[in-house]
């Protein structure tokens, strides 16, 4: 394999993502981190040999740039301990590995030591980077499992805050995806049979059963796992069964239509969502382009739509497999700037 091969990491608390700069490796890990932390090691080790056209190939020669978002997660103390534990966790793997920072430059191992934050959750930031290179006015809007990124991009500077509790203040961090999202985090109530229902805070559906039950997800696209214990089903029927318990209820009780009403209102609620922050967004920068990525682009394209902005889409520039693991290409790619 050529030496020169760049590939980029996005290391999340529920998926690992790889990319190559070239287009030819496109992959998402699901390594919940909370779970078995202890598990990257084995998972990045994994990672460092792909199949190619030729057979197995190693790629511990290649460069690699690295994001990460997985120090959020409650297996750490703090964000600064998860950084510096996954940066050990690559090095030890991809001994010349650079790691993307706020200031959009790529630093070292060492560096991450002496200043961690610098290295907090900058999958984003390196999305929005790549794309300004060519795109001067636009808002990069990722749908991922957990959640979307609402990052608007003025004249080429990018004007999103840098932590993620101010990007959550300003609606450029938006905690809703279209796999992990707990249901009821999304819609307080829902409308059954024309009357106002209050729903459970329990954790009996995702957003990825709304999804598949509306063929909007793929049952191999359900790569989480169910609210269920026991390695519940991932069909259409089942998801139907768990959307129904968020109102208390056996699907049995309300019945299939009811039970896809309820789907349909989680989708036109996390389309709303994104839609009042993409109109805010335009209406304080003057931009109505969006540049959409992740797995649910569905939603980036329907709430666009709702506001009449106009939508530029990464799976059918790149495709969709790069599309899914936007953050980790554009990471790829920036290497060869530095």
């Amino acid at each position: 394999m050529n030496a020169k091969m760049r590939i980029g990491l996005d290391i999340g608390g529920a998926n690992i993502k790889v990319a190559s700069s070239d287009c030819s490796i496109a992959r998402t890990i699901y390594a919940p981190l909370w779970k078995d932390r202890t598990a990257l090691h084995r998972i990045l080790s994994a990672i460092s040999y792909e199949d190619g056209a030729e057979g197995r190939e190693e790629l511990r020669s290649a460069s690699v740039g690295v994001v990460m978002t997985g120090q959020l997660c409650d297996c750490f103390r703090t964000k600064a301990e998860g950084i510096i534990f996954i940066k050990n966790a690559v090095v030890s793997i991809f001994r010349g590995a650079k790691f993307f920072s706020t200031n959009c430059s790529f630093e070292n191992a060492s560096v991450v030591d002496s200043h961690p934050l610098l290295f907090d959750a900058t999958n984003w930031l390196a999305s929005s980077f790549y794309l300004s290179k060519d795109m001067k006015n636009f808002i990069f809007t990722d749908v991922g499992s957990t959640t979307t990124d609402v990052i608007p991009v003025v004249k080429g500077e990018i004007r999103a805050a840098k932590r993620d509790y101010e990007r959550l203040m300003r609606n450029e961090l938006i905690y809703e995806g279209v796999l992990r999202t707990n249901i009821a985090f999304i819609c307080r109530k829902f409308r059954i049979k024309g009357v106002e229902c209050a729903a459970s805070s329990e954790l009996f559906a995702i957003t990825a059963d709304a999804y598949l039950a509306l063929g909007l997800l793929s049952e191999e696209g359900y790569t989480c796992d169910t609210p269920e214990s026991g390695g519940a089903e991932r069909t259409k029927e089942a998801a139907l069964r768990r959307l129904s318990r968020v109102v208390c209820a056996d699907l049995e009780e309300i019945g299939h239509d009811v039970a896809m009403d309820i789907a349909r209102q989680v989708r036109d609620a996390q389309v709303k969502h994104l839609a009042d922050a993409l109109r805010e967004k335009r209406e304080r920068y003057n931009i109505n382009v969006v540049f959409s990525a992740g797995i649910g682009e569905f939603i980036v394209r329907e709430a666009a739509d709702m506001i009449n902005m106009e939508t530029i889409s990464a799976s059918e520039i790149y495709g969709k497999d790069i599309s899914a693991v936007f953050p980790s290409f554009a990471v790829s790619n920036l290497l060869s700037d530095f």
